[in-house]
């Protein structure tokens, strides 16, 4: 990637006052309004009207809704004072080549001339000779640091020498425990590269929303090394007689700060337990880990025989700290609330018009906001001479095979957006994603640490930009105090370079005439109203649900409902969008839904039970009945 223009960011700050703190909201208040009339700004899809800036209108409000202005009464960029940050060191390559290990010739030449590995990252120098020797390992690295090779070859290179050979008869000898579907995959393709010179042995996964019966059939006809999430492991160790541990003398647990940070921990301990009772010789343990929490060490102790800690950062004194790859560059944007939708799409619109081969992840806070912003930016932006590229989404309650084929097919491609929620924060290796754009922040610094690792893996270059409102800028400090440095990307550089590409006469003029199309796609087409609206109210309960100690960033008291419904393209007011006096605002809609078509995009807006669903699930039918009204 080349990352000219990309470094070669201004670090200006646009400093006018402290913070302007919104107003109170409170349901059903009624508020008097201030009315005034905006230049004229000429648009292909809308005519500019009398705009009305406001927190809620009444429902004397027309079906259109009601247009607010972009730059009006929106709060100041605050003032911060940046701390000197020195990040901590890791480098990621060391000066060993794999010739120097002491492994199969064939291993060597397939790294070699089929994966076009030849130097060992400073992680596998340290790991490699321990894991080999034969003793149990607790690995902390920085993400994209090549860990899972640290493993894998040990394990390959230690059944490929038992003789007589391993046949599928002899059953699992080796396991590998992850916490996402997409990244079992990816662990399973690895094996699948590194046994190519043993071809008996052989790998297989095992993860939820695949079919059962076709699972059991693999494991029938027998698995060297099986890779499963601990969802459907734990399944198959109930349901399938036919798979046994007792001869297994493996057991990797990867990702593990992950894997308890989603509850797992049960899970992993329940497994862990069953291994220990089907046992019936020695076992070799690998834990591996980017972040090292109270709860990764707990569970090394349970599952640990005096392990070797392993650490590839230069100061081990440093452990409590957060390791970034030092060829990602980082930024941060500033933006009020009502212009976060058009500074996404300007920088967009920006990265994409420098090379025709752009790849860009997006990551939004739940799943209903992927499939909206998927959905709106692909309509108003996608096949347009600015942005000549795909975009993709990838989320929990998508099916499996959905997941996969997205997973193939955004890493084969040579450019794409692909927006996401943290299900793809952990493991994956999506080769030559150039930005990483956290477009709601994330909950803690490490899982911060874990999104931007999708770029700037294994040495290449990468730059993250993390979007904040002025009330979020705290963030940053705790950022700093992890020894993480951010700059600063200005939000007037963002919008100046949609002016350039759409060369209107201002930057104002780009803005709103852009904000325009999005909310004009939303009110003509009913179903991407509908997701407009289960994504608004999605974030709405997922803001509020941030841990108490990261609420010093994100106070949910200094959210302004009403100018963040404008970045979700919406002009209804926030208390219709939640569902209070929705049905009489539904009613102004009836003859305008009776003109159109039935929405293309799917069921109507429902009220919603569960609207945050387990990203990692394993895919198994909950256990849980419905009640029955009328009965206790």
């Amino acid at each position: 990637m080349t990352m000219a223009e990309d470094n070669a960011i201004d670090i200006s700050l646009n400093i006018n006052s402290s913070p302007v703190k919104p107003d109170d909201l409170r349901r059903g208040e009624k508020r008097k309004r201030r009315r005034h009339v905006e230049p004229a700004v000429t648009s292909e899809r809308q005519e500019q009207s009398v705009t009305e800036e406001t927190a809620e209108e009444g429902p004397d409000c027309k079906p259109q809704g009601c247009i607010s202005s972009l730059f009006v009464n929106n709060p100041d960029i605050p003032v911060f004072a940046h701390h000197v940050v020195k990040p901590v060191s890791e480098p990621v390559f060391s000066s060993q080549n794999f010739r120097d290990l002491p492994i199969h010739p064939f291993m060597i030449s397939n790294l070699d001339l089929n994966l076009g590995l030849h130097k060992l990252t400073t992680v596998q120098e340290k790991a490699l000779p321990v894991v080999l020797s034969g003793k149990d390992a607790l690995i902390r690295s920085q993400t994209g640091s090549g860990k899972t090779l640290a493993y894998a070859l040990p394990i390959v290179e230690a059944l490929q020498v038992v003789r007589p050979k391993i046949s599928r008869a002899d059953g699992v000898q080796a396991v590998v425990v992850v916490p996402t579907r997409e990244l079992a995959l990816q662990t399973y393709e690895w094996f699948v590269k590194l046994v190519k010179p043993f071809t008996w042995l052989v790998p297989g996964y095992l993860v939820g929303g695949e079919k059962r019966k076709a699972e059991k059939a693999r494991l029938r006809k027998g698995i060297t090394v099986l890779v499963g999430t601990p969802g459907r492991l734990l399944d198959h160790v109930q349901h399938t007689k036919s798979l046994q541990f007792d001869k297994v003398g493996w057991l990797v647990v990867d990702e593990a700060d992950r894997l308890l940070d989603m509850g797992y921990e049960k899970d992993v301990a329940s497994f862990i337990k069953t291994l220990d009772l089907q046992r019936q010789g020695d076992r070799q343990t690998v834990l591996l880990s980017a972040t090292l929490t109270s709860s990764v060490k707990k569970l090394a102790g349970l599952a640990l025989q005096s392990p070797v800690f392993i650490d590839a950062a230069c100061d081990e004194s440093l452990v409590s700290h957060l390791v970034i790859p030092q060829s990602l560059t980082q930024f941060y944007v500033v933006t009020p609330a009502k212009l976060r939708l058009v500074t996404l799409s300007a920088f967009v619109i920006w990265k994409c018009e420098m090379s025709d081969k752009r790849k860009m992840l997006i990551f939004c806070a739940t799943q209903d906001m992927v499939d909206f912003h998927t959905e709106l930016l692909a309509r108003v932006l996608g096949g347009s001479a600015q942005v000549n590229v795909e975009f993709f989404k990838l989320h929990g309650n998508m099916t499996q095979k959905e997941r996969t084929d997205v997973f193939k097919t955004f890493r084969a491609a040579d450019s794409g957006v692909l927006l996401c929620t943290d299900v793809a924060a952990r493991g994956l290796d999506l080769p030559h994603v150039d930005w990483i754009v956290q477009f709601t922040a994330p909950s803690s610094a490490a899982d911060y640490v874990h999104r931007v690792g999708r770029t700037a893996r294994v040495g290449s270059a990468g730059a993250a930009l993390l979007f904040l409102t002025p009330s979020e800028v705290q963030f940053i400090r705790q950022l700093e105090d992890r020894r993480i440095r951010l700059q600063e990307e200005t939000m007037d550089r963002c919008l100046k370079k949609l002016q350039d590409a759409q060369r209107d006469s201002s930057l104002e003029t780009a803005a709103t005439g852009l904000q325009a199309r999005f909310e004009t796609a939303v009110l003509e087409h009913r179903g991407l109203h509908d997701l407009a609206c289960k994504a608004y109210v999605s974030w709405v309960r997922f803001y509020a649900s941030y841990p108490k100690e990261a609420r010093p960033a994100f106070n949910f008291k200094e959210v302004h409902l009403g100018h963040y419904a404008k970045s979700f393209a919406l002009r209804d007011p926030p208390s219709t969008i939640g569902g209070i006096g929705r049905q009489q605002w539904q009613r102004g809609r009836t003859s305008r839904d009776k003109k159109g078509s039935s929405s293309e995009l799917g069921q109507g807006y429902s009220t919603l039970t569960h609207l945050v669903t387990s990203e990692f699930s394993s895919g198994l039918e909950s256990g849980r009945k419905k009640r029955r009204k009328g009965k206790q």
